[in-house]
């Protein structure tokens, strides 16, 4: 009974987060879906083991992001992945007008393209920083030190306004 109450309370508190690192891994929604409920598995059945030597998000993001990669590996996806922005992403407020929606659900997509052209790894991390993970946290998950999450974190900035640069002057390539 505590087990399944603490289950719960983590998916209350972390369903968000795993369905974003989902879509960062995975374009086809059906897939998706399926690699969100493999991650919710892997949650249950390591339930017993997390330690609390690390916040509980920490942990869910390293059992989210592993079953993530060992699930487009097993898939034989290496090639880049493309996200489509659905509406459940999208969460632009209701008073916001159609135009402004279409825009930024466009400007959203470009992200979300953009992003999956990164390397695995800044995939992971800039999707933590758009998730308001601390360096730190950022840092336990990755194995990294809090200052090469620094300057990581610029350079993917850096390459995702260069890639997002290229898409909306026509030069990227899909």
């Amino acid at each position: 009974m505590q087990r399944e109450i603490l289950f719960k309370d983590i998916l209350a508190g972390n369903m968000d987060r795993i369905y974003r690192i989902c879509c960062a891994y995975v374009s086809n929604t059906d897939d998706r879906n399926d690699l969100f409920q493999e991650i919710l598995i892997n949650i249950w059945k390591s339930l017993d083991k997390f330690e609390g030597r690390s916040q509980i998000s920490t942990w869910i993001y390293r059992i989210a992001v592993n079953t993530s990669l060992m699930h487009v590996k097993a898939s034989g996806r290496r090639k880049k992945l493309h996200t489509a922005i659905d509406d459940n992403i999208l969460n632009v407020p209701e008073s916001a007008d159609r135009e402004e929606k279409i825009k930024t659900g466009r400007q959203i997509d470009l992200l979300y393209k953009s992003i999956n052209k990164l390397k695995e790894l800044d995939r992971l991390v800039i999707s933590m920083v758009l998730d308001e993970l601390s360096y730190k946290e950022i840092a336990e998950i990755t194995g990294m030190t809090v200052n090469n999450i620094g300057v990581k974190i610029n350079r993917i900035k850096k390459e995702l306004s260069k890639l997002m640069g290229e898409k909306e002057n026509g030069n990227g390539r899909n």
